[in-house]
């Protein structure tokens, strides 16, 4: 089992630059992959998008990438040829209206785009290192969504079993309580209806009718089914909707099961079935 959620984090180091990878992801319906980086690594987002994609089936996924100078390494450097532009051309200005123009390095520096940081897509294994940072990063979050996953498979097995246990005694115990209902109302109808003739086959339909209301059996056996059906799906990577729908189903069978059954106990059981299988359901939300 994998959780959606989880962290993960990645860097490399390539001339004067550091390289940051943060990763977090959080349960989605599908599979969202969102990416935040800077200008000089825009055209590797597509390649970043495909990794992803072969990665991850579910969950809403923020990636985020910096690229910064490493430990005050890449600093300002002059254009040489855009200074010389811009000299050049307050010379022209001078000659042309007869001004007096004395320039000084202070002053050049000021203007814009004098001074610029080296672009860090300029040097050799740009690409690569970046790709190497976000693999990193991803395989981080693989790692984290699976050990949380684990922690989660746990949980559901435990709740499961659970479920399971509590429902054996209700189902006996009503067992027993049909039976006696059954004696209960032949009895009354006996003592109501005293000598009178009473038509056997017409009690014997309407008592089938009162076993198909009360009885719960049947979703006594569906919840056992559920239960096993969930348990054997918590090995599988990618369950979450398979088990939401699992999840569904038992729900449906504890509702059916509140309603016919009457005695204080079982209902009680009931309610704490249903309580379990509420934390599951949304527990199964986090669930790829």
């Amino acid at each position: 089992m994998e959780s959606m959620t989880g962290f993960g984090n990645g860097s490399q180091v390539i001339d004067k630059y550091r390289i940051t990878v943060l990763v977090k992801s959080v349960n989605n319906k599908g599979l969202g992959l969102f990416f935040r980086m800077p200008r000089e690594a825009a055209h590797l987002e597509e390649a970043l998008y495909k990794r992803g994609k072969e990665l991850f089936s579910r969950g809403r996924i923020d990636v985020n990438v910096s690229v910064d100078s490493d430990s005050g390494g890449a600093l300002p450097e002059p254009d040489i040829t855009l200074a010389r532009a811009y000299l050049e051309g307050a010379d022209k200005l001078a000659k042309e209206f007869f001004l007096t123009s004395s320039p000084d390095a202070f002053r050049l520096v000021t203007l814009s785009g004098i001074m610029r940081i080296p672009d860090p897509s300029a040097g050799t294994g740009f690409d690569e290192n970046l790709q190497s940072a976000v693999e990193e990063a991803f395989q981080g979050l693989l790692l984290s969504r699976r050990e949380e996953g684990n922690g989660l498979a746990l949980m559901f097995a435990e709740n499961l079993k659970r479920i399971g246990e509590l429902s054996v005694p209700v189902a006996d115990a009503h067992g027993e309580r049909v039976t006696h209902i059954f004696s209960e109302r032949k009895k009354r109808i006996s003592e109501l209806l005293g000598d009178a003739v009473v038509d056997e086959n017409r009690l014997a339909q309407e008592m089938a009718l009162l076993s198909d209301r009360i009885d719960i059996s049947e979703e006594y056996q569906r919840l056992a089914a559920h239960v096993q059906s969930g348990l054997a799906v918590l090995e599988d990577n990618g369950c979450g909707r398979k088990l939401g729908f699992i999840l569904q189903e038992m729900h449906r069978e504890l509702n059916t099961m509140g309603s016919k059954v009457d005695n204080s106990e079982a209902v009680h059981q009931v309610i704490e079935m249903k309580d379990i299988l509420g934390g599951l359901r949304e527990q199964v939300t986090n669930v790829q």
